[in-house]
């Protein structure tokens, strides 16, 4: 769907006179392989957070054309799922490649990173279900861990609880290898001592960090660590960007209070080829509702 038709649409839209979902304390938005939806996106070099907001746009305007008006008044947690069977993530592995050679999981990579917005360790391992599960996977290859909220701020005592559920994870073979982002010294080098796993890899903001510490260098050759780059935002999607995005389609009140506390972005590569096969978003929320 493109821009242009996505705002026909949205000004087709009746008024919303009340709410949608006004039990819902939990809402999960997962686009699917938005490989498949390539013409929603008709501008280059589009933000992350520029991306999210069009994918929840397109999800919420089709519920408000497709849905039975009584459909989530009961629910407590919404789940705005793939918008079209063509948009689910394509988990069989027999379907053809690019060059129509079968495939099977043993030749795809799944990275995940997830934005954590929260230091809750249930939030965490919540998200990491809810990946596993809705991608029918068994387990992720790479999972990036980034914490855009609390940079340079958070404390080796703050981080540990959250590490141990991705060692718990690793432990069960469900991801095989597991990273931070933005660490410095000594916080990184701390964090490698105390745990039982340690990050294979550490992936720097270059747009805040303009050059990569000696000292972080050195360090991680010293121990075998990669050292990568990234250039996503501070703060993905914000309360007052998602709520705004909720607002637009729905009633005031089914937009009010929500925080983001995880934003996952995944693809799919077949290995030794570098082909993205299936990529997508998913974006939790919570909120504590008005006592009336």
């Amino acid at each position: 769907m493109s821009s242009d038709t996505q705002n026909e649409n949205k000004d087709k839209l009746e008024p919303v006179l009340s709410p949608l979902f006004p039990k819902a304390t939990e809402i999960l938005f997962y686009t699917g392989n938005t490989l498949t939806l390539f013409k929603i996106m008709k501008k280059t070099n589009t933000s992350i957070t520029e991306e999210i907001v069009e994918y929840m746009s397109t999800m919420l305007q089709t519920m408000r054309i497709d849905m039975n008006e009584k459909q989530y008044q009961n629910e407590t947690y919404v789940k705005f799922l793939p918008i079209s069977d063509d948009t689910a993530v394509t988990n069989n592995y027999n379907a053809a490649s690019p060059d129509n050679e079968q495939l099977t999981r043993e030749d795809l990579k799944f990275s995940v990173k997830i934005f954590l917005r929260s230091l809750e360790p249930e939030i965490l391992s919540h998200t990491i279900d809810t990946v596993l599960n809705e991608l029918k996977e068994n387990y992720l290859e790479s999972v990036m861990l980034s914490l855009p909220n609390y940079g340079a701020q958070i404390t080796l005592n703050e981080f540990l609880p959250l590490w141990r559920i991705i060692e718990d994870y690793i432990d069960k073979q469900k991801i095989l290898s597991a990273g931070v982002c933005d660490f410095m010294l000594p916080l990184f080098s701390d964090l490698c001592d105390a745990c039982k796993h340690k990050p294979y890899a550490n992936q720097i903001n270059l747009g805040v960090c303009c050059s990569i510490p000696e000292e972080l260098n050195k360090y991680v050759k010293e121990h075998n660590i990669q050292l990568l780059t990234h250039s996503d935002p501070i703060d993905v999607i914000n309360e007052s960007d998602f709520q705004g995005v909720i607002r637009e389609y729905c009633h005031e009140y089914d937009s009010l209070n929500w925080k983001p506390l995880s934003i996952v972005r995944y693809n799919s590569v077949i290995a030794n080829r570098g082909i993205i096969k299936t990529k997508g978003f998913f974006i939790y929320a919570k909120r504590e509702l008005r006592m009336n």
